[in-house]
């Protein structure tokens, strides 16, 4: 054990824990949160690839002088870029608005995190003036 919690009271050591390495832990857990989310949305990758056809899927244009052939690979290609865009866009939407809920959520639990022992304190005082009156 520490010396720290040797010499301190009960009270005194949790304290000094709960606002330091209780608060650092805290924000290593809501960190790790963050980076889960950034990871399993690929927000990098799906940036970079935005424009690239959905799963990969295309037509290849053989060449030569076929108008028909051409058409269609462009507008099979067309179509599948149009539906790798849109899908891409909205599985970034969902990775954002996911990151910003997580972040609100962090400072909700920040904010009990930093009043939990003031809240503790007061509800024992509340409780015993309640049961003596």
């Amino acid at each position: 054990m520490s010396e720290t919690y040797e010499r301190d009271s009960f009270f005194v050591a949790y304290i000094k824990w709960h606002y330091g390495q209780g608060l650092k832990e805290f924000f290593g857990v809501m960190g790790n949160f963050l980076w889960f989310i950034v990871h399993f949305f690929s927000f990098k990758l799906l940036l970079k690839t935005l424009f690239t056809p959905w799963k990969r899927l295309g037509e290849n244009y053989e060449g030569g002088f076929d108008l028909g052939a051409f058409a269609s690979s462009v507008i099979v290609n067309g179509l599948m870029r149009t539906v790798g865009f849109v899908t891409k866009i909205i599985v970034l939407s969902v990775g954002v608005v996911s990151y910003v809920l997580v972040l609100v959520f962090a400072f909700f639990l920040f904010l009990i995190w930093i009043l939990a022992p003031f809240i503790l304190i007061g509800s024992v005082i509340l409780s015993a003036t309640f049961f003596v009156i």
